[in-house]
């Protein structure tokens, strides 16, 4: 596959079962050890959840430390919309964006995008995915911060809005006001850069 990873989409809305009258922990076992039987074959595993009952969610955040496989548990949009907007204030994690995770494209800052605030590095290479433009065409925030922000609002403005899930209206892709709260000289954003 030269590199490449085959996405294994699974969208679930409770635990595994199987056939017959098997006990729920063997059903449950038997996932698990299936999964492991591609442990060694270039997979991305994706989770769709489509519950929040706990002891569902629980399970499958629990397959993380069971397994030695890339795995991305991924919620509805509008939570997983939330958990961005805890750690993003500035981007608009609009359906597209949620696609393209549910659908297995990988890239290294969707990873980070719920999980922290991205540092000016990870900033920039968001931005060049967003826009489908190189990196290098992109000035480095962390060298030239004015230039950075001029060049992410002429590439805003080439875009339409979309569905914010947060704000419940349609919105540009990254605020530039928070954006700018975020990482801009004087920051006071209630972000954390780690």
């Amino acid at each position: 596959l030269n590199g490449r990873r085959v996405a294994v989409i699974i969208a679930t809305d409770g635990l595994p079962s199987e056939k017959g009258d098997f006990d729920p922990k063997v059903a449950c076992d038997n996932f698990v050890r299936a999964l492991k039987s591609l442990e060694a074959l270039p997979v991305w595993i994706v989770i769709r959840l489509c519950t929040n009952e706990r002891n569902v969610v629980e399970f499958y955040q629990d397959l993380d430390d069971q397994l030695e496989l890339p795995i991305e548990l991924l919620d509805d949009f509008v939570s997983e919309g939330r958990e961005v907007y805890r750690k993003n204030k500035w981007l608009n994690y609009a359906l597209p964006l949620h696609r393209c995770r549910e659908l297995g494209l990988r890239h290294r800052v969707f990873d980070l995008i719920d999980e922290a605030l991205l540092s000016k590095d990870q900033l920039r290479d968001f931005c060049a995915f967003l826009f489908g433009v190189d990196k290098r065409d992109i000035p480095d925030a962390q060298i030239n911060w004015s230039a950075f922000t001029e060049k992410i609002s002429r590439l805003l403005e080439g875009e339409s809005e979309q569905w914010n899930p947060v704000q419940n209206k349609l919105t540009p892709w990254i605020d530039m006001a928070l954006l700018e709260k975020c990482y801009g000289t004087g920051t006071s954003c209630d972000c954390t850069i780690l």
